[in-house]
């Protein structure tokens, strides 16, 4: 079986209609993101101007105790992504890339943000936040070209420990005939729109720390009520209730 036919063959089905709330988001989508990019503030580009998002002066200025926080918690006991999500499982087959979910959807991870309360407490400032969470990439990871949900989120990166051969570990980001090469540089951070085609690698022998989170898009009030109740279908979703029973699960043990 292909592995769309998996991903759409598994969980609940709305009734009358056979489908996931997964699969019908997905199937709508192109409607979805075409009123919301109608209503966006922000231009549509895959790098947007941090000057858009006062709050993200606040994270740099304490990336340090971010980074203190991060590294702290052992690579081992940050799960795989694949491991977590069966939804992730195409890009996320290389299990070298961790996360460890503070936020998201509206859920709050409390055993994990027990271990980062100084981050907990900074992205509680982050509006529009939609998920959050520290993001490793292992020395010698990949992660394959892929695209996002929805247009309606973007995507920040702030680098907290990042490899001494920054250029062999980077993000390319596609915008037509553009390719963005962003490799990290810790304390900085940039905005992204994942909707462009991107792909990342660690070709190193040490480990990539970042903070990722996504954020609504700036919207006027028709784009901004679509998104809502857009991540209302997805918050209730088995793409978010899986990874939520697996931390819950974990965090029982």
């Amino acid at each position: 079986m292909k592995w769309n036919d998996k991903v759409n063959a598994r969980g609940w089905k709305v009734p009358f209609i056979g489908k996931s709330l997964f699969q019908i988001g997905k199937e709508l989508r192109p409607r979805i993101d075409a009123v919301i990019m109608r209503n966006s503030l922000v231009p549509d580009r895959a790098l947007i101007d941090k000057s858009h998002f006062p709050w993200v002066s606040a994270l740099e200025r304490q990336w340090q105790d971010i980074r203190d926080e991060a590294v702290r918690i052992r690579t081992v006991d940050i799960p795989s992504l694949g491991d977590i999500s069966f939804d992730h499982g195409r890009i996320a087959a290389d299990r070298r890339w961790r996360t460890l979910f503070l936020k998201g959807y509206g859920y709050q991870m409390e055993g994990n943000c027990a271990l980062a309360p100084i981050t907990a407490a900074l992205i509680e400032k982050v509006p529009g936040l939609v998920t959050a969470n520290f993001s490793v990439m292992e020395a010698g990871g990949h992660i394959p070209r892929h695209w996002g949900m929805t247009k309606g989120m973007l995507t920040y990166h702030l680098a907290l420990k990042v490899p001494r051969e920054r250029g062999k570990c980077r993000m390319h980001i596609e915008e037509g005939e553009t390719v963005h090469v962003m490799p990290w540089e810790e304390g900085h951070s940039f905005i992204f729109d994942d909707m462009f085609n991107h792909e990342v690698w660690n070709e190193t022998d040490e480990d990539r720390y970042i903070l990722l989170i996504q954020i609504k898009r700036p919207c006027r009030f028709l784009g901004n009520l679509i998104q809502d109740i857009f991540l209302w279908g997805v918050r209730h979703s088995r793409f978010v209730q899986d990874i939520k029973r697996h931390i819950d699960r974990e965090s029982r043990k």
